[in-house]
């Protein structure tokens, strides 16, 4: 097979930005479609990249599309503009968090049209996708993932093969997301009961520090909780709800209990309806500060 040397990326938000301008950097041809983030695109066309009017046109020319897109529904929506124009042999790169199910139904859609897909979902945060130090979970056929290792490496140092059947790696990432919004949920309760405890938060973050529980998702998330600042993770919580509501499905189809994902998910449903969708992350402590009514 050829070497891929033509990228489309769509979806260059908070992560697809970083990931688009180290492809640039790193000699791709790339080409973006029109998006919200108007920002973005404008400036990875100052760095060489071109516009382009729409999938369809992207389609027909790269050899490869890269997705970064909010979850399931919208990569259904943009494959279903990508099959009837592409290009034979293009390769589709979806780094989207997004259910398994609905992406081994996409790659037998985009196979039998004559293209692939391989999900390579990520880690880390949007600074590390602007910075080239994403990680990133890799699923699909043995050769089609050493055909897009090149590309992965122009965004990210850790790349992790998961298996051979695609879907896999979107797995995983449900795995990986409870872990880090679960932590979340803990640290959320446990500052919030500070706060009926009378105990400044800062000593706590003291405790945690000088134990065997110290980690980057505490130093993040305690930014806000003490300091005030919720950019320590750039993840809305709309965006926590439905990567939880994915992994239940999932665990559901397998018949997984769901013990601590369960109350996770009900929280998170709390903060939604408390009108907290668009906040980040860190800021889930305050959905349980309201709860408590502490603020």
């Amino acid at each position: 097979m050829e070497n891929i040397k033509s990228l489309g990326f769509v979806g260059v938000g908070l992560m697809g930005w970083g990931m688009a301008k180290n492809a640039v950097e790193k000699g791709f041809s790339v080409q973006v479609v029109a998006h919200t983030k108007r920002e973005a695109v404008d400036d990875l066309v100052t760095r060489g990249a071109v516009e382009v009017s729409s999938v369809a046109d992207m389609a027909k020319s790269v050899d490869c599309i890269v997705l970064c897109l909010t979850g399931s529904p919208q990569v259904e929506e943009v494959i279903s503009k990508i099959i009837p124009a592409m290009k034979p042999g293009l390769v589709v790169i979806d780094t989207s968090t997004a259910e398994p199910e609905s992406t081994r139904k996409l790659a037998i859609m985009l196979a039998d049209a004559g293209g692939a897909l391989i999900d390579a979902p990520l880690s880390r945060t949007p600074s590390h996708a602007w910075d080239g130090e994403l990680t990133t979970f890799v699923s699909g056929p043995d050769v089609l993932r050493a055909r897009v290792q090149p590309v992965l490496e122009a965004w990210a140092t850790a790349i992790i093969s998961v298996s051979d059947q695609v879907g896999a790696a979107h797995s995983i990432k449900l795995v990986n997301n409870l872990v880090a919004i679960g932590y979340a949920s803990i640290w959320s309760e446990c500052y919030a009961t500070l706060r009926k405890l009378n105990i400044a938060p800062e000593i706590f973050r003291e405790v945690i520090r000088n134990s065997g529980m110290l980690c980057g998702n505490f130093e993040n998330f305690s930014k806000y909780a003490i300091d005030g600042d919720p950019n320590g993770h750039k993840f809305s919580l709309s965006n926590c709800q439905k990567d939880l509501t994915y992994y239940a499905r999932m665990a559901e189809g397998l018949q997984a209990d769901q013990p601590v994902s369960g109350s996770v998910l009900r929280l998170l449903d709390q903060s939604i309806k408390q009108g907290m969708g668009g906040k980040f992350l860190p800021e889930l402590v305050d959905s349980v500060l309201k709860t408590n009514g502490d603020l």
